[in-house]
């Protein structure tokens, strides 16, 4: 559980795995793709897990980059509660309140979770607050956000 404001209590914890795993209760953004983290080039960057391809990825330096070792979003929430958390829409650089920070870039910068549907596919990058911008994991897509 992670200790967020005034109190607000998160359930929602990181989970190691490995080549494809990924653990009970992860967020699925949709189409078999889960919320993913892992380090690269000295940051903790957000990213997507596809476990029928075995692999984690994130965006960097306009490219793609594959891990076989990350962690994973899982919801762990007190069993027969409701989810704690929900996407929100967001557009215009504006980040929602109690966004999620999934990494931190080596400026210190926090990293948020975002989603975004490209062409029917559902695909997870990251978002800060200094660029505006989301960095997609998806033939290195960069969208302004």
């Amino acid at each position: 559980m992670s200790k967020v404001g005034r109190g607000f209590q998160v359930g929602l914890s990181w989970i190691h795995a490995e080549d494809g795993h990924v653990p009970p209760k992860a967020i699925d953004a949709g189409g078999g793709v889960y919320v993913g983290r892992m380090h690269h080039a000295g940051d903790l960057i957000p990213g997507k897990v596809i476990p029928r391809f075995g692999h984690a990825y994130c965006s960097y330096d306009g490219q793609e980059h594959t891990h076989s070792s990350y962690e994973v979003l899982c919801d762990t929430c007190a069993p027969s509660t409701r989810h704690c958390y929900r996407w929100e829409y967001a557009s215009g650089g504006h980040v929602p309140k109690r966004a999620i920070v999934a990494g931190l870039a080596d400026n210190g910068s926090p990293l948020y979770v975002a989603r975004v549907e490209i062409n029917g596919e559902r695909v997870v990058g990251k978002v800060t607050k200094d660029f505006l911008i989301l960095n997609l994991t998806k033939l290195s897509l960069r969208s302004a956000f």
